[in-house]
Formats: C-alpha cells, structure tokens, sequence
C-alpha cells in the first residue's frame, strides 16, 4: 500500500513519525510524498498551542474528504491531538480508521498489522537525510503553569544512554552529519533515574564517540539548569556547536513565579547568558518569549525589553499568550487585551531585529562553515546553514561564488560573509 505520512507540530513529532515510517516500510507499504500518491494517509497531530491544534484539524478535514470520495481506503490520526481530544474527535471524524496517542503506537501497528519497533527510523519522504532529530528524552516534569505537554506527554522519562548513543550512531550511518538532540527539557535527561549521569557527561560520551566530521546540536534547555558545567562542556567540544536554545519565556521574576519556573529570576537569567558569552563572545544565544501573560504589566514587560537591548540575544522567537485549556494559567486573573498582546510582540520583534543584525554583523568578512542545504545552479546560489542556524527556526546563508558546481547538497563548505541582514548572511563560498 501506497501510504501518504504527514507529520504536523515540532521535532520531537518527526522523530516519532520517522519511528513510524520505518515500521510502515518495514510490513511492505511504500511511502509517498504527496497525498495523490497514496492509496492511505496516516497524519501525526500537534496538540501543543491553538494554531497548531488547529493546523491538524484542518489538515484531518481535508484527508477525511479524501477518504469519503474514495480516494483514501484508509485514516489513521496519531499524535498529541488525539491524547488532549481525542474523544471528541472520534465523534467528530467517523470516517477515521485508527487513532492512537503518541504514546500508543503498539495499538496503532496491532490495527495496521505493523513489523515490530527495532526498524532504524527512516528520513521522511521530501526531508533531508543529513539533519537528524535524536530524542533523548520523553515528558516532562516543569508543570510550567501555561503548558500541556505533561497532561499530552506524560512525566518525563529519559532515554538510556547505551540507547542514546546506538541510536545516534545509526542516524550517522544512514548518512546524518547533523544530530540535534531534542526533548521537552534536555537538560531534565537522567534526572528521573537512579543513575547520576546527566546531560553533560552524556555529551561528553557523544562527543567523544562520533565522528569528527558531525555536528551535536542542542535544543530545548530549561533555563533552570543551564549552569557552568553545560556550558563550558558544550564551549570546550569542537563537535558540539557553539549553540544554546534557552527558552526563558520571560525575565520578571513575579511573572516567572506565576509561570511555575521555579529557581528563575531577572537575576538568574541575565547570568546564564553572560556566561556563555564569557565562554564564547561568539555563542550564538537563542531564546523563547511570552507576551501578554496574565497579570503582566508595562513595568513587566520593559523589563523584557531592557534585557534584550542589553543582552544582544543572536535569536528571539516570540509569541502572545494564549489561555490553554487545561492549563492552571487559563483561569488566572489579570487577562491582558490582545491588541496590547500584539503591542508588546512587536516592540520585541523590533528591538530583537537591531540585536540580531548587530550580532549578525560581527560575521561579515569572516569564514563560517557551512552545511549545504540546496543548489540551484541555474540561478547562481545555493543555500545553507552555519553552527548559528538551527533548521526550520532560524535564517539560512545564501552562498554566491564563482565555483557553486563544487557545492553539493549535504555537505560542509567554507563560506567567507560578505554581507548580513537580521537573519540571514551572504557570502562567497571558498574552494581550496
């Protein structure tokens, strides 16, 4: 069978619907790109915020309208979105075949007469082989007041380290000369086992096992034990790349304190980012803002934007809260009005856009490596990523240069910038 897998939401989402993938090709279903391939769709859902619930339904809808005219024999829907609604759904949605939570993935293969789980994940159709997500932990603990995720995903559970590292050396098997280790809280992993590994001591295991020609990539550190020893393991690895995403979600420590961020304050944070400055002036620092939580003030919010002014954050994701059902925070008083959610949001876009062109700007003239992404020979560029950009959140460079028929998809490059605009670099790349 001809089977259509879209899989919807965040990384961790496409380490589970690769885990899928190979267990579908495994029972002998091809997997297509598009949905006018397929004769079957599975779809792995998001649950996590209301726009990406809702990029689910509609994308359900859609392959449901498929499966009524004929076009589809077969529906599965697996993932978040089945473990928060999944009741409702199944009155909603009858022309679905199967459902399974992302934790139910056994039931889904029983129904779908799948081979066992020992299959190596498999690269999704339409993706690139050489960037790989490696899931090091599952759940979570945090209870942060605005969140689902432990109501979605359950406690935390840690991967083992044995597991960590076979898996990671597969990946690099199958061609992967990126590994960005995902999890809703990196730096949680091993704290749920009596083992006293922790993160750092597993990077020192990765780092010393894997090839030198593959890059480590963090994502997802709890500002609350992001310390000296993680940084200065990370600052010390010519593997691991000089990047840290440290979600922060906001500076204040009342506002952290009714976020159930516990350990956090103006204080702490300010902290963690000048110590990976001190460890590496050229760190690229990437963290996550909330504007608009309830009971936040303008004296709250510029506190917000003084730290970015005064930080110099290489990357800033911003985004206006939004009351999750479910969610402790939903019934707090203090509700701020959207039209002043969206003010705020954009005076942060607008002082992150000068600090990140300011850090951009320390590039220009210098060589990066560069991990090609796309050629287009017919129109004179390329595309690609240093350690700055993580994939899919960050910008990209563009490489220019006489010698482009030397730049191939999936390989390294050095590039010498030549130009920087807020998030993306330009240069000319360097042939020996």
């Amino acid at each position: 069978m001809d089977i259509f897998l879209l899989s919807l939401g965040c990384s961790k989402n496409q380490v589970d619907s690769e885990a899928l993938a190979a267990r579908l090709e495994a029972s002998g279903h091809r997997l297509v790109e598009n949905v006018d391939q397929a004769d079957a769709a599975v779809v792995n859902t998001c649950g996590f915020i209301a726009p990406a619930v809702e990029e689910s339904v509609e994308a359900i809808l859609d392959l449901e309208m498929l499966r009524e005219s004929g076009d589809l024999s077969l529906l599965a829907v697996v993932g978040c979105l089945v473990k928060r609604y999944g009741d409702e759904m199944k009155k909603e949605l009858p022309l679905v075949d199967h459902w399974a939570g992302p934790n139910d993935w056994d039931a889904l293969a029983s129904a779908m007469n799948l081979s066992g789980p020992d299959t190596p994940p498999r690269v999704l159709p339409g993706y690139p082989p050489w960037t790989r997500f490696l899931k090091i932990c599952e759940g979570c603990d945090n209870r942060c007041s605005y969140c689902t995720i432990p109501s979605i995903r359950g406690p935390l559970k840690s991967v083992p380290p044995g597991d960590v590292l076979r898996s990671a050396r597969l990946l690099v098997e199958s061609g992967a000369r990126e590994l960005c280790l995902v999890g809703q809280d990196l730096t949680a992993w091993g704290t749920d086992t009596k083992e006293t590994a922790r993160l750092p001591e597993l990077l020192r295991q990765l780092d010393s096992e894997l090839p030198s020609s593959v890059w480590l990539r963090l994502l997802y550190l709890h500002p609350a034990r992001v310390d000296r020893t993680l940084i200065d393991t990370v600052a010390s690895s010519s593997r691991i790349v000089h990047y840290l995403d440290i979600p922060v979600q906001h500076v204040d420590g009342e506002i952290l304190s009714a976020m159930n961020r516990p350990g956090l304050d103006e204080h702490r944070i300010r902290d963690i980012f000048q110590q990976a400055r001190a460890a590496d002036p050229d760190f690229a620092l990437r963290t996550t803002l909330m504007a608009g939580f309830p009971g936040e003030t303008e004296h709250h919010h510029r506190k917000v934007l003084d730290f970015l002014e005064e930080m110099e954050i290489d990357r800033v994701g911003v985004f206006p809260y939004y009351p999750e059902e479910g969610t402790p925070a939903a019934n707090f008083p203090g509700a701020v009005p959207e039209d002043e959610k969206e003010e705020r949001v954009k005076r942060i876009v607008e002082i992150q856009e000068e600090a990140s062109f300011r850090r951009q700007s320390r590039f220009v003239g210098r060589v990066l490596d560069v991990l090609v992404e796309h050629v287009d020979l017919d129109e004179g560029y390329a595309e690609g990523r240093s350690y700055r950009e993580a994939p899919d959140v960050d910008g990209v460079i563009e490489i220019d240069g006489p010698d482009l028929r030397a730049v191939k998809p999936g390989e390294f490059v050095r590039v010498r910038i030549k130009e920087a605009a807020e998030h993306d670099l330009i240069g000319d790349v360097i042939v020996d």
